[in-house]
Formats: C-alpha cells, sequence, structure tokens
C-alpha cells in the first residue's frame, strides 16, 4: 500500500517551517521540565534539611521528638517520592500525603476520675477443679463492706435528692426573676400611660390658654374698631368743619362783591 505524502500549507511548501516550531515547541518544553525538577530538587534539600535539624534538637535535648521526626520525615519522603515523580515526568502519580498534617488529639475521657484496674485474668482459675490464687474474703469482710457500700448508696441517693433539689430552686428562682420582669413591664407600661395622661393634659391646658389668647385678641379688635369707627367721626367732623368755613368764606367773598358793586353802582351814577 503506497504512503500517503504529507500536505504542506502553501506559505510553507518544504515544511521547514512547521519543523522549526515543532523544534522551539519541544525546547520551551524540556527547558519548563528542567525549571520544575530545579524548584523540585531545591525544595527536596530545604525539607531534608529540616528534618536532620529536628533530629538533631532531639538527640541533644533529650525530649520525645522522635514522633515528630518520623512525622517530618514521612512528610520529606513523601515529597521525595512527588518530587521523583516530577522529575521523571510522570505527573499522573502523584499522589498527596496530608498524614504528617494530623493531629491526634490525647483527652480524659474519665474526666480525671481514677477507677480501679481490675485483673479479669486473675479471676478466672487455670483448673477449673483445683482453683488457687484466687481473691479472698471472709464472711466479715463482706458484711462490713456490705455495710460500707449500702451506706455509700444512700449517701449518693442523699446527693442526688440535694441536686435535684438545688435544680428546683434554681427553676424556682428563674421563675422569680420571670415575676420581677412582668411587674416591672408592667410598672413601665402603667408610667407610660400616665406619660400619655400627662401629656393629654398639657395639650388641654394648652388649648384653655390658646382660647383665651383668641378672646383677648377678639377685645383688642372690637378696641381697634372702635377706634376706627371713632377715627371716621372725626373726618367726617372734619370735613363738615372745612365744608361750612369754604362756604362762609364764599359768603363773605360774594358780599364784597356785592358792596362793591353797589358803590361802583352809585358813584357812576352821581357822575352821570
Amino acid at each position: 500500500m503506497a504512503r500517503a505524502k504529507k500536505s504542506f500549507p502553501i506559505t510553507d511548501p518544504t515544511g521547514e517551517k512547521a519543523a522549526a516550531k515543532a523544534e522551539a515547541e519541544a525546547q520551551a518544553r524540556k527547558e519548563q521540565d528542567e525549571l520544575v525538577q530545579a524548584r523540585v530538587k531545591a525544595r527536596m534539600d530545604a525539607m531534608r534539611g529540616v528534618g536532620a535539624k529536628a533530629a538533631e534538637v532531639a538527640n541533644t535535648v533529650g525530649t520525645v521528638l522522635q514522633p515528630v521526626s518520623n512525622v517530618i520525615n514521612k512528610g520529606i519522603d513523601a515529597t521525595v517520592n512527588t518530587g521523583n515523580s516530577l522529575i521523571s515526568g510522570n505527573y499522573s502519580t502523584i499522589q498527596t500525603n496530608s498524614s504528617y498534617t494530623q493531629i491526634e488529639s490525647i483527652t480524659d475521657v474519665y474526666s480525671g476520675i481514677a477507677i480501679p484496674q481490675v485483673n479479669f485474668d486473675g479471676l478466672i482459675p487455670t483448673d477449673l477443679l483445683n482453683p488457687s490464687g484466687l481473691p479472698q474474703c471472709t464472711e466479715q469482710k463482706l458484711q462490713d463492706g456490705l455495710k460500707q457500700y449500702a451506706s455509700a448508696t444512700n449517701a449518693q441517693k442523699l446527693y442526688q435528692a440535694g441536686f435535684k433539689y438545688i435544680s428546683e430552686v434554681g427553676k424556682t428562682k428563674q421563675e422569680y426573676h420571670k415575676a420581677q420582669q412582668s411587674i416591672i413591664k408592667a410598672s413601665t407600661e402603667e408610667v407610660k400611660v400616665q406619660r400619655e395622661v400627662t401629656k393629654f393634659d398639657t395639650q388641654n391646658v394648652e388649648l384653655v390658654s390658646d382660647r383665651e389668647k383668641l378672646y383677648q385678641a377678639d377685645e383688642r379688635l372690637k378696641q381697634q374698631q372702635i377706634i376706627t369707627q371713632a377715627t371716621r367721626t372725626e373726618t367726617s367732623q372734619l370735613i363738615a368743619k372745612v365744608e361750612a368755613t369754604e362756604q362762609k368764606r364764599n359768603a363773605e367773598i360774594e358780599a364784597l362783591k356785592a358792596q362793591t358793586n353797589e358803590i361802583v353802582s352809585k358813584y357812576l351814577t352821581k357822575a352821570i
């Protein structure tokens, strides 16, 4: 079967440009891989130095840092394995290991109460037909122990009754404070009502005061109206007086004219 020829673009008929581009991309990937490998190697060296320093401090001081050193070494080994995977180019095998970040919390499950340890292996004899080495207790010791436990049990019952009573006292105190709060709220509401009543009375007093001011203003208005009417009357009288004076003056003028005409007439008559 004949091999098909590779077809190249018109701008690159010989394929030289495509080959140069592929070579440049391969060189870029190689440089990037070398840079990643250098960074991973530097980080591994730094973490190995931290692990060695931690182990050295633990050995010098004599503390119990061996678990810490083991955890650090585990983290370093995990990082080294990851770095080896990066260096080898196998990126798909990288797994995160967070075991060294987990903190184991140690708690006292008994809250400080010391519970006696019982060796249950010693309670069962190795030979059931010939028992030996079992705990021993006399009848008197049994009676004394039972009395002690019975008395202690009664004491526990009394403790429990006392605690229940204290709990009831607490509940009663809570209800007492709730009742106090209710009374205080009621008193507060009563004060609010009294304040509203006082405001109402104040508004009523102000209303009466405003009415009195209105009456006073009305009286002042009447006084001003009287003054106005008196002023109008005075004006009318003054006009009448002026008119009378005018009329009197006009009459005097007319009389003077009449006398003058009469004198002139007499003089003319004598002259004729």
